[in-house]
């Protein structure tokens, strides 16, 4: 069933092991930094009616000419929008369906730095190539080299020059033929090159920090309980996530572990350079392993519902509705066994989120300091919902390309970009009480465009 997946890929993003080595650092003040942006222009709003009366912007990124790609759901239907440095409408496209060059399950949309765009669509288990005007070039089948064919991405970034992806696979389940295949993920960041015609074979450019071996597993989908058997305990709580972005000349920059430790691999096979600052996370108390406990037992609970794949279990007949009954109560059973048995990490995780710039500053956002946000954002993922205001607390530091501390941003003056451009690009998506999003092109001043090279009062140092 629909919901079974939905429900273990949830559980999946939970899994975890022993810290990767936390750093007991001292506490270092912050250098505030003013969200001065420059409004370059916007589109959208409930007031649009053309072109840009966006439904949910999912994607959006630049080439390197200043065009901002945009990818706009709208229940099941996906399209591309490309404008101007002006706000100006210069392509729209996207059309489903199972024919060349149209879309059946789209993952991601990032864009070519030359103009263009690549879509990752699940559906036609393929990365489908498009020009700069929206035409159709070609479709280059998924080929990852040692991994299973139902893994599909997790994040995506294009190369700020050539015909280049980097990606990080998700947990994923499927049923197939009564059965339920189950894959873990792993803590590889993946290069892919389109350059040359054939697969695009996806090869590991740099390796996370592992906090569980990958697994995997096959078992009877008809008994929801196997999936919690079969997973033991391997469910952790304040796991760390593998976060990345690219960097100019071909390298990435990452964070894997609970500490502030940002590792720069500039090329695969390089030796990895660990910048960050003297900030240290917290320990995982029992008080904060039970407050975690109540909180996502809640979570799961509610979030089984009385509908089976968007059918309420009423309109099912008696003997279906009392198998679908009997089935979501050992769904639930298993939810509360496997949090009850969950292991915690021993450290509350600090790096959030963690993006660079065209000229190559990294931006680190860090949680806020109540801990639960954490959790509270897991259990929305949990209860199928966004991730609301109430755990947006927090900072964002930026760090020089050389991974000097440069001061930092409040989330109580600017999120975090949804995507960067060249010349200090940055676009934001805001919604109103309807949920009709705005998109808000802005230009960063110079003291958060500090390039490689430029005064920042010294380098702070940390890792693990």
């Amino acid at each position: 069933m629909r919901l079974l997946c939905a429900v273990l890929v949830t559980l999946l993003a939970a899994c975890g092991g022993d810290t990767g080595g936390g750093s007991a650092l001292p506490a270092s003040e912050d250098r505030p930094l003013v969200a001065d942006f420059e409004e370059v222009f916007r589109i959208g709003g409930i007031a649009a009616e053309g072109w840009d009366a966006f439904t949910e912007i999912v994607n959006m990124d630049f080439d390197a000419d200043g065009r901002l790609y945009i990818r706009d759901e709208a229940g099941s239907s996906t399209r591309i929008v490309i404008v101007d440095g002006a706000g100006g409408l210069v392509a729209e496209f996207g059309r489903m369906g199972d024919g060349p060059g149209e879309l059946r399950d789209v993952g991601h949309m990032v864009a070519r730095p030359g103009g263009g765009a690549v879509i990752v669509d699940n559906g036609h288990r393929a990365y489908l190539l498009f020009g700069p005007g929206g035409s159709f070039e070609r479709a280059i089948p998924f080929a990852i080299k040692g991994a299973s064919e139902t893994a599909s991405a997790e994040a995506v970034r294009s190369a700020r020059q050539g015909e280049t992806l980097f990606l990080t696979r998700s947990p994923d389940a499927r049923i197939s033929g009564g059965e339920m295949s189950v894959e873990t993920g792993d803590r590889t960041i993946y290069r892919m090159s389109f350059a040359e015609a054939g697969e695009a074979a996806a090869v590991p450019f740099a390796a996370g920090w592992e906090a569980l071996p990958e697994r995997q597993f096959t078992m009877e989908s008809a008994d929801p309980s196997d999936m919690f058997d079969a997973l033991g305990d391997a469910f952790t709580y304040f796991v760390p996530s593998l976060l990345f972005d690219v960097l100019p000349g071909g390298g990435v920059a990452y964070s894997d572990s609970s500490a502030y430790a940002v590792k720069i691999q500039p090329a695969s096979g390089d030796p990895v350079r660990v910048v960050g600052r003297p900030l240290h996370p917290e320990p995982v108390t029992e008080s904060l392993r039970e407050r975690t406990r109540a909180r996502m037992t809640e979570a799961f609970e509610s979030s089984v519902t009385g509908q089976v794949n968007g059918q309420s279990t009423d309109d099912l007949p008696p003997a279906v509705r009392a198998q679908v009954a009997a089935m979501m109560e050992e769904m639930v059973a298993g939810m509360r066994d496997a949090v009850a048995n969950a292991d915690f990490m021993p450290e509350v995780p600090l790096v959030r989120d963690l993006r660079t710039t065209w000229e190559g500053t990294i931006w680190v956002q860090r949680w806020g300091s109540d801990p639960m946000a954490q959790i509270d954002a897991q259990a929305a993922l949990a209860a199928g919902a966004p991730e609301g205001d109430e755990v947006a607390a927090g900072w964002i530091d930026v760090l020089s390309p050389e991974g000097e501390y440069m001061g930092t941003l409040s989330l109580e003056d600017t999120p975090m970009p949804a995507a960067f451009g060249p010349g200090g690009l940055v676009a934001f998506v805001e919604t109103d009480e309807f949920d009709v999003p705005t998109i808000i092109l802005k230009r960063l001043p110079a003291t958060v465009r500090l390039e490689s090279g430029s005064p920042t009062g010294g380098a702070e140092g940390g890792g693990r």
